[in-house]
């Protein structure tokens, strides 16, 4: 893979880059059985190292911070679940709904202007590492007062401003692997984050279960101290380089805001794989965002067993979440293929969420789960090189990524406004609400051929 050439700024801002690209370009000439590929890509390589550091470095720093965020960005939905439970089981899916609903849409609105925001930092900081740093912060006070209140009101609004918080530090932290390493390069650092997701994912579960009797506070807080620890090497020890004002995009506070989001007549493939991701990403909520409720309500059992079940289920399925996030990195950094990938991902989380429709006990949702176990991980892992593919402009990568992200949140926002209509008074019309999910994926696998330009 490789990434759109060095803007004009970032050459004459790194005279070391610049002649190394200069020197590539004129050994190419004079040496006429050079690849053209392989001469671009250790241009590329270069240019990154000069600006951003070493990137093999940069991929074990990215990777060691994505085991505590993964954890709290993919932990908290559970544990607030459990939480809600403990407090009142009965109401615990209307306010869950309401919660993950209104902290989704407020997320729509604040994840791509702190993108667009930490493109423009000038901080001597660099620009990703304020943003990241005050979003965890801000998102650990807030789930403190989740652990630590009984209302419901006081709940939904901390969980609204901790994960809207938490999320925008994810996006700046999910910059660095786009910008700090090379093309050819990312879609295996995209598959070992993956295998973090999918091994944080069983921590976060077993944590959460294990804590749920214990104390609510840690229940709610151990996760985002997990995300702020496995942060501090990245924070310390990469180069984020402070900007100057000719490298940052242009135009004041109202351009940053009319340029806000992509136009997806002018950048149509940018729009194609917003949709389908979109798409998948309503039915990873409907799926992972009510599977807990489902252990619950539909097949009756405590709190406390929940969670113990949620993280069995996670365990059982890391070993095939880690051979795929792995296999599928290789494959599309290999052969550079993404598309097709993508589809068959979509086409499998699909069929996971017809099993799991279909299923009345635990060892019927246990196949499900299996399955959609292998496709999220193989959609995760190549969705993300493809998303880097289709940026339309460099300079703007943290606004865009960020716009990116915004497809997965906005499934968070209209699947949980949904999904008590869906479930039914007795919240327990399982198969509806995951039917429903399986047409949405499969309908964005059926997309990808519309993308062009891109194998």
């Amino acid at each position: 893979m490789s990434t759109p050439p060095p803007t004009r700024h970032d050459d004459a801002d790194n005279p070391y880059a610049s002649a190394v690209v200069e020197a590539d370009y004129a050994q190419q000439a004079s040496d006429p059985r050079q690849p053209a590929a392989a001469t671009s890509e250790e241009a590329e390589a270069e240019r990154i190292a000069a600006k951003f550091g070493n990137p093999r470095k940069t991929i074990w720093l990215v990777i060691i911070a994505a085991i505590g965020g993964y954890i709290m960005m993919m932990g908290m939905g559970t544990a607030l679940q459990l939480r809600l439970s403990v407090i009142d089981e009965d109401l615990a899916t209307l306010v869950y709904s309401r919660a993950t609903s209104l902290s989704a849409l407020l997320m729509l609105a604040v994840v791509p202007i702190v993108g667009a925001l930490s493109d423009r930092t000038l901080s001597r900081l660099g620009r990703r590492r304020p943003w990241i740093v005050g979003g965890y912060l801000v998102a650990f006070a807030c789930f403190l007062i989740i652990g630590s209140s009984t209302s419901s009101i006081v709940i939904i609004a901390a969980y609204i401003i901790g994960i809207a918080s938490a999320q925008a530090g994810f996006n700046a932290y999910s910059v660095i692997p786009v910008e700090g390493v090379p093309g050819n390069m990312r879609g295996r650092i995209m598959g070992f984050m993956g295998l973090c997701g999918a091994l944080a994912m069983s921590a976060g579960s077993y944590i959460a279960g294990a804590l749920v009797d214990i104390s609510t506070i840690l229940l709610m807080t151990v996760p985002p101290a997990l995300a702020i620890i496995t942060a501090l090497p990245l924070l310390l020890l990469y180069k984020d380089p402070q900007h100057s004002r000719e490298e940052i995009p242009q135009g004041g506070t109202l351009d940053m805001f009319a340029h806000m989001f992509v136009n997806p007549v002018k950048h149509p493939n940018f729009g194609i794989v917003w949709l389908s991701r979109f798409l998948a990403g309503a039915g990873m909520a409907a799926f992972l965002g009510f599977f807990v409720l489902y252990l619950i309500i539909g097949l009756h059992m405590s709190p406390a067993e929940a969670g113990a079940q949620a993280g069995h289920l996670s365990l059982m399925s890391a070993p095939v979440s880690i051979a795929v996030f792995m296999g599928s990195g290789w494959i599309s950094d290999k052969l550079g293929m993404l598309r097709p990938l993508v589809a068959l991902a979509a086409i499998i989380m699909a069929a996971g969420l017809i099993i799991a429709a279909t299923s009345t006990s635990v060892a019927g949702f246990t196949v499900a789960w299996l399955v959609f176990a292998v496709g999220q991980p193989m959609y995760l892992t190549v969705d993300l090189a493809l998303c880097a593919k289709v940026l339309p402009n460099e300079a703007d990568a943290g606004k865009d990524m960020a716009v990116f992200g915004l497809a997965l949140n906005l499934g968070n926002v209209l699947v949980p406004a949904v999904a008590p209509t869906l479930l039914g008074p007795a919240s327990n019309n399982y198969p509806l609400l995951w039917g429903a999910a399986a047409a949405l994926v499969f309908t964005g696998a059926l997309l990808m051929p519309l993308v062009k330009g891109v194998k």
